[in-house]
């Protein structure tokens, strides 16, 4: 602020003219007193009304160049007298005229620090320093004695709180900015790591005081002037500022006129001011731009270098402040504004994250290799070491710079090679399969199958493996793939070296052969497993391990008469595993067996048939006058060539038609074949062969309760090393859902004991009702399983089992199946079923009837209640397995119609009957 000052009056000594003093002895004077000045000189003082004592006393005694002795005597007396308003003359006085608004008066004392006296008179009306200044160089010119220049505006002891520092912090009046001065206390007192702190509890006080202009110091500041004296300016360089950035301001600033060369005076500076203070940096910046969140919270600046690529600078704000917003419409809103500004550079709109040159290792330069933000830097890195032929090991060390510097953003470290997006079958995206540099394909496959869930889906893997291998530019060293390797694998405390699973090895299975091989606890063998399934690179297809599996089952071998192959069969050798084993051979045996094709070959007419239309073709070549010149010029020829047709077609039909020994063994297999029997962990083998019974008997039935199924039972449990049958008859198998846990599927499956009257005796209900403690002990096997077993496991587990149960039983007269009904299995002896089904009529106030209903038990009637109902559904489900023949008939698989509304069985003579 600019002030006015108009002077009106000053008193120096004594001030008062001739006139003035005859003015003043017209007045009366209110004290008078005789002053001896000398030996013989006598000199009146008097003193008059509106006139301070101790001025009138100070100009009396500077007059008569009296000493310090008089001034005080004549004060005294004068003061018994009249009133004194204190005992200090005024030795100079201003009147002040400020802004034409407000007038003041400087008054300073004797004994008084003129400066302190301006600075305290002109605070109120915020005097800038200039302006303070000019009166004291007056008051300076006047003679007045001072001791300093400046006004003591604050004062205060600085304590530590560490105690590792006490100190006097003084501030004067002499413009400079408060935080300027608490920095420069902190730097010569060297506790700079203390400025912080400092100036938060200094700076409000000081602010008070003087003007704070800024709350960041100055820690670089000099005059500039060029090589010939010339001063140029003021270089200010801010706490906090990069002095280059500053310097370069204050180039553009002064005229091109008064530097030669302003980049080399500006290197000259820069120079200059890093001997000083830190530099981190020797470009400026050029554009900066201030970026706000959504609400409007400052985020940080967006900084363009000299020569820099505005989408460099905007790309490393990006990355740097990790801000979390729409990158592309903040590229382009700064490609907008920062290229219409001079100085800035906009050739591209791709960011460069990373540039440097490469030197070998004996620091001869190889190339320059250069990073785009869309590109994996990695990937980048491999093709730029194949292009300078850069060997593999110090690719490595390049990729790790460059994953390592502070732009980039490196997803993988391996670099990929090969890469395909794969779609499904109806178009929709499934992800990209990549190849990694040094990774065998096939394993690459077999991750990307297992992490996209492919193998659930069905997708046929070696098929997707022949056709990636076959690609130009990838070499498979093998086709069979690795699911899990582990260099030094561990179980249950034991190191067991290398251990690799393959794909057609399920990771139970190994790791249980591991455990029965040295004597390892399920619950190692469960840790184990949890730690390889959770991967999501792995598939794992199951979690109980397969402990017996009988293969090549024919029903053929169980049968006492009538398993002889004499009849006569054509292309018989599609059944042979050898021929199966040739290329295209499986597809073509599938070929083979189809209806159609089967149906054409087996006519009589079909060798004929091809005879013929190979002689029509041979004849139409004949035609053809290149082949009738080159190849069949004479008659004979062509006569030859049919004959030898004839023999080909003859020994296409001996091949067709003729057995051999091989191809009956193969028959004998194919036509009696039945499923494979597979026992898990924690199974009974009888519980396994009934469900294995039901599915054979889709085929080939009957096998439950037959000779087959009897002396199949008799060697799982008698002949069979290392299974053990603790009971010989099936108990109801139930699927309650699953559980998937650290991403594996966990199916909670369980054999009901109650089936069976002697073994439900051992079940006693728990939960106050709510379940059994069969369940529960099924519920403890589940969680056994399950690594780390979860909190309250068994409990939950159990209560859902019992839950799931009374559902069942709820609605088992609902069910198709007819021992499903009575709580029954299909081995169920014929004593219990008549035993079971008076149990369910009777419990529902009904009793069994000596006769049967004329209807098929989908009579119904409205006047029935609900219990009237199920006890006849009871009747009617009894007379459908009352008697072995009716049993067989209830036991044949159907085949549904019209979403299984309906279901067609077949009888002894292949006629088709429709039940509901």
């Amino acid at each position: 602020m600019k002030s006015a000052l108009t002077s009106t009056c000053l008193l120096i000594g004594l001030a008062c003219s001739a006139a003035n003093k005859t003015s003043i002895n017209a007045r009366l004077p209110i004290f008078s007193a005789n002053v001896e000045i000398s030996d013989q000189k006598l000199e009146l003082f008097e003193l008059f009304e509106g006139v301070e004592p101790a001025d009138a006393v100070h100009a009396f005694v500077n007059y008569h160049n009296l000493t310090e002795g008089h001034r005080s005597v004549i004060l005294k007396e004068a003061c018994s007298v009249v009133e004194c308003k204190r005992s200090e003359p005024v030795i100079w006085e201003k009147s002040i005229r400020i802004d034409e608004k407000w007038d003041t008066r400087v008054e300073i004392l004797r004994g008084q620090e003129p400066s302190d006296v301006i600075y305290a008179s002109l605070r109120p009306y915020a005097i800038p320093y200039s302006s303070k200044k000019r009166v004291f160089e007056e008051v300076k010119k006047a003679g007045i004695p001072y001791t300093r220049e400046s006004a003591l505006v604050f004062s205060q002891n600085i304590f530590l709180e560490d105690n590792s520092f006490t100190g006097l912090f003084t501030m004067y009046d002499d413009g400079s900015e408060p935080i300027d001065v608490v920095y420069d206390f902190a730097e010569k007192h060297s506790i700079e790591a203390h400025f912080e702190p400092l100036s938060k509890a200094l700076l409000p006080k000081l602010c008070e005081l003087v003007s704070c202009q800024r709350e960041i110091p100055v820690v670089w500041k000099s005059a500039i002037t060029r090589e010939d004296g010339e001063h140029l300016g003021s270089l200010g360089i801010l706490r906090g500022d990069e002095p280059i950035d500053s310097i370069d301001h204050f180039i553009q600033t002064i005229s091109p006129s008064d530097v030669v060369n302003p980049l080399g005076f500006r290197q000259q500076l820069l120079v200059a001011v890093c001997k000083s203070i830190e530099c981190t940096r020797s470009t400026p910046v050029v554009y900066r731009k201030s970026i706000n969140d959504s609400n409007g919270k400052r985020i940080g600046d967006v900084e363009i270098l000299e020569d820099e690529e505005v989408i460099d600078g905007v790309v490393r704000f990006i990355r740097k402040s990790k801000v979390d917003t729409d990158e592309i419409a903040l590229k382009n809103h700064m490609l907008q504004e920062a290229c219409r500004v001079n100085r800035v550079k906009c050739t591209r709109n791709v960011g460069v994250i990373f540039s440097h040159n490469i030197t070998k290792e004996d620091g001869s330069f190889i190339s320059t290799l250069t990073v785009f933000e869309n590109e994996e830097p990695a990937d980048k890195v491999y093709r730029w070491c194949q292009d300078n032929n850069v060997n593999l090991v110090y690719m490595e060390n390049i990729i790790n710079t460059v994953c390592e510097s502070d732009l980039v953003i490196c997803h993988r470290r391996e670099p990929v090679y090969f890469s395909i997006p794969i779609s499904g079958p109806e178009g929709e995206r499934i992800d990209t399969f990549q190849i990694k540099v040094a990774h065998e394909p096939v394993d690459e496959m077999y991750r990307f199958f297992a992490k996209n869930g492919l193998f659930q889906k069905g997708w046929e893997f070696k098929a997707f493996v022949n056709q990636i291998c076959n690609q130009p530019a990838v070499d498979c060293r093998r086709r069979k793939a690795v699911k899990h390797f582990d260099k030094n694998f561990t179980m249950g405390g034991l190191d067991l070296g290398q251990l690799v699973i393959w794909e057609d090895e399920e990771v139970v299975d190994v790791l249980y052969n591991i455990r029965q091989r040295y004597n390892l606890t399920l619950d190692d063998q469960t840790r184990s497993l949890s730690e390889i399934c959770k991967s999501s690179e792995v598939y794992c297809k199951r979690a109980k391990a397969v402990i017996y599996r009988k293969t090549d089952i024919t029903k053929l071998d169980f049968e006492k008469f009538g398993n002889e192959t004499c009849r006569r069969q054509f292309v018989g050798f599609k059944f042979t595993s050898s021929f199966a084993n040739l290329p295209l051979g499986g597809k073509l045996a599938e070929f083979l067996k189809e209806d159609p094709a089967k149906s054409a070959v087996e006519h009589p007419l079909f060798c004929v048939i091809v005879l013929l239309v190979l002689q029509v073709v041979l004849q139409l070549l004949a035609l053809l006058t290149i082949v009738k010149k080159k190849l069949l010029p004479h008659l004979l020829q062509r006569i030859v060539v049919s004959i030898w047709l004839l023999v080909a077609v003859s020994v296409l039909q001996a091949v067709l038609v003729e057995p051999n020994a091989d191809i009956d063994q193969a028959m004998h297999t194919y036509e009696g074949r039945l499923p494979d029997i597979v026992i898990y962990e924690d199974e009974e083998p009888v519980d396994v062969l009934l469900k294995w019974g039901k599915e054979a008997s889709k085929d080939h039935h009957p096998i439950v309760r037959e000779p087959i199924y009897w002396e199949l039972l008799d060697e799982l449990c008698n002949k069979t090393e290392g299974l053990t049958c603790s009971r010989m008859r099936a108990w109801e198998f139930l699927n309650m859902g699953s559980m998937t846990y650290f991403g594996q599927e966990y199916p909670i499956d369980v054999y009901n004991p109650l089936v069976d009257p002697i073994s439900g005796e051992d079940c006693h209900t728990i939960m106050h009702g709510k379940s059994n403690s069969c369940l529960e002990k099924e519920a403890q096997k589940f969680c056994d399983r399950l690594w780390p077993t979860p909190n309250n496991c068994v409990n939950d587990i159990t209560l859902h089992m019992g839950t799931q149960m009374e559902m069942v039983d709820q609605k088992r007269l609902d069910a198709k199946c007819s021992y499903k009904r009575f709580g029954l299995e299909m081995d169920a002896p014929g004593r219990e079923l008549y035993k079971k089904a008076a149990s369910v009529v009777r419990s529902r106030g009904m009793n069994m009837s000596p006769f049967r209903r004329v209807d098929n038990g989908t009579v119904t009637h409205d006047t029935w209640s609900r219990e009237t109902a199920e006890a006849h559904a009871g009747i009617d489900t009894f007379t459908k397995i009352k008697d072995p023949e009716a049993r067989e008939w209830n036991d044949k698989p159907c085949t549904p119609y019209f979403n299984g509304a309906l279901c067609a069985k077949y009888d002894k003579d292949g006629n088709m009957k429709i039940e509901v």
